[in-house]
């Protein structure tokens, strides 16, 4: 199965259950024998535009976002909002803390660099920290009050 036709069946199966984690995604897609890994997972749900959602009860779920640009600051808040534990800035940075063990750190950057938020000149991504590098502190100011309004 090449790129195109797993991403088509992995946004078929976003949409129509509740998938909560890449490992359970990696066992639907094995159960249907699509031979992949973790990690072209991890791209193929940043290209396909889908986030996690809580549903309201605490479980947070994957959901495939309209890809229009319009809606990408949205794609980025959602994103913020469920995932985000913290944001300190230290001088012209923002230190980004995201749910432990969740990899969303570089979903998280992919989004900022997609975006090319004027503000933000460079990422660096761990698996559950990000770093956003501002020109000024002004900037990096700008960037930790567009976080913080944007967390639970």
């Amino acid at each position: 199965m090449d790129r195109k036709e797993r991403r088509k069946y992995i946004a078929h199966l976003v949409n129509e259950r509740k998938i909560e984690t890449q490992e359970e995604l990696l066992q639907l897609l094995t159960d249907a024998g699509i031979s992949t890994t973790q990690a072209t997972i991890s791209r193929d749900i940043h290209n396909l535009n889908i986030v996690k959602a809580s549903d309201g009860t605490g479980h947070t779920y994957y959901v495939q976002l309209q890809k229009d640009p319009a809606h990408n600051y949205d794609r980025l808040y959602l994103g913020i909002r469920n995932n985000v534990q913290s944001v300190e800035t230290v001088q012209f940075m923002n230190v980004v803390k995201t749910e432990p063990n969740s990899s969303y750190a570089t979903i998280l950057a992919g989004m900022f660099d997609e975006l090319d938020v004027p503000e933000v000149i460079g990422t660096l991504a761990g698996n559950d920290t990000l770093l956003l590098i501002s020109k000024t502190p002004e900037d990096a100011q700008t960037i930790h009050q567009l976080i913080s309004d944007h967390m639970k």
